[in-house]
C-alpha cells in the first residue's frame, strides 16, 4: 500500500496563530479563560486545559478583571461588551480573515446594506458577524432560505470563511433575483480553498481517503464531504479511530486534514498506516 499525504496538512496560519498566543499567554499566566473551544480540535483544546486554559459557556461564569481570550472564530459583539464590562484583560485571537469580514460588515451595516450572510447559523464565526449588523441581517445557509428573504433596495453578501465553495455559489445564482442593487464578496478564506483543492487532486491519485480533524471542525467536514463523492473516504481525528480492515485490498490511500489539527496527528496517522504494513 503506497500512502500520499497532502502537503497542506496542519493548522492553517489563522489557527496556527491563536494556539501560538494562547501558549504564550499560558506561559505568563496560571489561568486563562476562553468562551467556547478556541478551535474545533478537541485534542488541542484539552492540551490548552491541563497548561490553564478554562473554556467556559458563558461570559458570567469568567471573573472580573480575570484574563480572557477570544477565540479564532470570534465573539458577538455583546459579549465583547460584557468583557470589557467586567474589566476582562483581552486577549483577541480572532482569525485575521475572520476580522476582515467585521470591518467589512460593520461598514456595510452602516451604509445602510442589508446584509445576507452564507453559513451554517450555529457556527460561532457566522454569530459573531451577524452580531455586527444591527439586527439588519439574514443567514442563508441553502437555496430554500432564500424563500422567507424579503427584497431590498440594496444588499451585500459574505460568506462564512469556511463554507463550501460550490454550495456558496448556487446560492449566490439565486440571490441576484432578491434586489436591484446586490454587492457580493467572496469572503471564502483563500487558505480553505487551497485545501479544498488539494483534496479533489489526492482524491484522483489514490483508492481510499483519510480526513484527519475534529468532528465539529466545518472546514474539515466540508473536505470529507467533497472527497467522499469521489472515493470511499472516513473522517476521523486521531489514530484511534483507524481500523486496518478499512485498507485491505487498498492499493494508495491519502491523508489529509482539516485547518485546526496538528501535523503531530496527521504524522501520527502515517506511522499507524505503516504500521499496518509490517
Amino acid at each position: 500500500m503506497e500512502i500520499l499525504v497532502g502537503k497542506l496538512a496542519g493548522f492553517c496560519s489563522g489557527v496556527q496563530r491563536a494556539i501560538n498566543g494562547a501558549k504564550e499567554t499560558l506561559k505568563e499566566n496560571d489561568k486563562i479563560y476562553c468562551l467556547g473551544e478556541i478551535i474545533h480540535n478537541p485534542a488541542v483544546v484539552n492540551t490548552l486545559k491541563q497548561d490553564g486554559m478554562e473554556v467556559v459557556d458563558d461570559i458570567s461564569r469568567v471573573p472580573d478583571r480575570s484574563k480572557f481570550i477570544v477565540r479564532s472564530h470570534g465573539l458577538q459583539n455583546d459579549i465583547i461588551k460584557k468583557a470589557h464590562e467586567k474589566k476582562l484583560q483581552i486577549y483577541d485571537f480572532t482569525c485575521p480573515k475572520v476580522k476582515n469580514i467585521h470591518r467589512l460588515v460593520k461598514e456595510l451595516t452602516e451604509d445602510g446594506y442589508f446584509i445576507l450572510i452564507i453559513g451554517n447559523p450555529e457556527h460561532p464565526e457566522v454569530k459573531a458577524i451577524v452580531s455586527l449588523t444591527e439586527g439588519n441581517a439574514r443567514v442563508v445557509e441553502t437555496p430554500e432560505d432564500l424563500k422567507t428573504v424579503p427584497s431590498f433596495e440594496q444588499s451585500a453578501v459574505v460568506v462564512q470563511t469556511t463554507f463550501d465553495p460550490k454550495a456558496y455559489l448556487k446560492i449566490v445564482k439565486e440571490i441576484i433575483l432578491l434586489s436591484k442593487k446586490i454587492v457580493v464578496y467572496n469572503t471564502l478564506c483563500e487558505e480553505t480553498i487551497k485545501r479544498q483543492k488539494e483534496a479533489i487532486r489526492l482524491a484522483e491519485k489514490v483508492d481510499y481517503i483519510i480526513v484527519v480533524g475534529g468532528k465539529n471542525s466545518s472546514n474539515t467536514k466540508t473536505i470529507y464531504n467533497i472527497v467522499k463523492s469521489k472515493v470511499p473516504a472516513a473522517h476521523i481525528e486521531d489514530t484511534h479511530e483507524l481500523d486496518i480492515n478499512q485498507f485491505r485490498n487498498i492499493q494508495k490511500v491519502g491523508i489529509i486534514s482539516g485547518a485546526s489539527t496538528p501535523k503531530d496527528v496527521v504524522k501520527e496517522v502515517y506511522s499507524s498506516l505503516l504500521g499496518f504494513l509490517n
